[in-house]
């Protein structure tokens, strides 16, 4: 009996130390992770705000959007973005994490701890269900409103009167980019002008009209003109086979209707990126499941990317940082550009759901896990020490 109460004793006893070990290890483990996420997603928003910036910047210089709301629509495409920005995060996070762990011989150590590849699983697993969390209410919720709020915006500057997207005393550009206007002044909130000048363009045509002061009329059918008076406007053409040979005409006018905004044909549809989740789900056309799998399969890869970092450097524990961020870049890029290949697939009705989530989440899938399975199989899971009881 006291060799059994001996052995019991010891079992717990060691049941505990590995306990205590396994603790260390996942609280160890989750703390890089985080550390290293953390950096990582600092870089790639200072970038992913530069670089949309830049892009909005030039779609306000071109006339596309409001420049006054700039700042809005480069949070709204930043919040669009996310879902890639976690995948992408948390795939660099463990890739370096792993990399560096074996490189300092810390895997060694860990092994010999009694510990195995497969114990990485669940602190992976807890670093990641956050992430997966916060990226599925940006896919389903966030990035849906960004879109919708993105065409209402564009919409309604595009909707404005022209003439009043001039500021009094600087040129602006329409819309389109084929007018330039000039408004010396402005009164009754912008619908009487004076001093106006307007350059419009076309492809063998140019058409210059200075006037001095007009107001806004809308016609029944509502379309909306500018009733220019007191002005002259200056004709320049030619033609393609002969483009030296210049037509010039001059005309005076004490009144000149100039079209500002057509009435509208009728409603554009709301795109399809821009439907809410509800709405979405009540569609069974092809369009709207090709948009749920694009939903889906921007939160699936914050999952399977990291399993397949694990999978990848444990395969390869000898090859270098540089050799496994090569690589990493080489796979997200072949994921990105075959899930935007399913995506399509299945918005024209050519795949179903299940087959373009298998051909590329589940082909990813089983990779990660096939290399694993090699790790594993090779005799890198390390066997535990036999313990003899006195």
């Amino acid at each position: 009996m006291p060799r059994l109460y001996r052995a019991v004793f010891c079992c717990e006893i060691l049941s505990l130390a590995r306990f205590k070990r396994t603790m260390i290890f996942e609280q160890s483990v989750q703390r890089e992770f985080r550390q290293s996420a953390s950096s990582i997603l600092v870089v790639l928003l200072a970038v992913l705000v530069t670089v949309t910036l830049v892009r909005m910047l030039d779609h306000a210089a071109s006339g596309g959007i409001d420049p006054g709301d700039v700042l809005t629509f480069l949070l709204l495409s930043a919040a669009g973005s996310v879902p890639q920005l976690l995948a992408l995060t948390a795939f660099l996070a463990v890739l370096l994490t792993m990399t560096r762990a074996f490189r300092d011989q810390e895997m060694a150590v860990w092994f010999s701890a009694g510990l195995s590849l497969l114990d990485w699983l669940r602190p992976l697993g807890r670093f990641l269900m956050p992430l997966v969390a916060v990226s599925l209410a940006f896919a389903w919720g966030v990035a849906p409103w960004s879109v919708a709020e993105s065409e209402r915006l564009q919409a309604q500057y595009s909707a404005r009167d022209e003439s009043l997207q001039a500021a009094a005393g600087r040129f602006r550009e329409s819309a389109g980019g084929r007018r330039v206007f000039f408004v010396g002044q402005t009164a009754q909130e912008g619908q009487y002008v004076e001093d106006f000048f307007v350059i419009q363009r076309s492809e063998q045509h140019r058409t210059w009209v200075v006037a001095a002061s007009g107001k806004l009329v809308t016609d029944p059918q509502g379309n909306r003109f500018l009733d220019l008076e007191q002005g002259r406007r200056f004709d320049l053409s030619w033609t393609s086979e002969q483009p030296h040979a210049l037509q010039a005409r001059e005309m005076g006018f004490e009144h000149y209707g100039l079209l500002i905004r057509a009435a509208p044909s009728a409603t554009p549809p709301t795109p399809i990126k821009a439907l809410d989740s509800v709405a979405l789900g009540q569609r069974n056309d092809s369009r709207a499941v090709g948009e749920r799998l694009r939903r889906l399969g921007q939160s699936l890869p914050v999952l399977l990317l990291p399993l397949l970092a694990l999978g990848l450097v444990a395969a390869n524990p000898r090859n270098g940082r540089a050799f496994h961020l090569i690589v990493a870049l080489l796979l997200y890029v072949t994921y990105s550009s075959l899930s935007t290949l399913a995506e399509a697939q299945v918005s024209r009705g050519q795949w179903s759901f299940v087959a373009g989530l298998a051909a590329v989440h589940g082909l990813f899938a089983c990779l990660a896990a096939a290399l694993i399975w090699y790790r594993l199989r090779s005799g890198l899971r390390p066997r535990r020490a036999k313990r003899s009881i006195a």
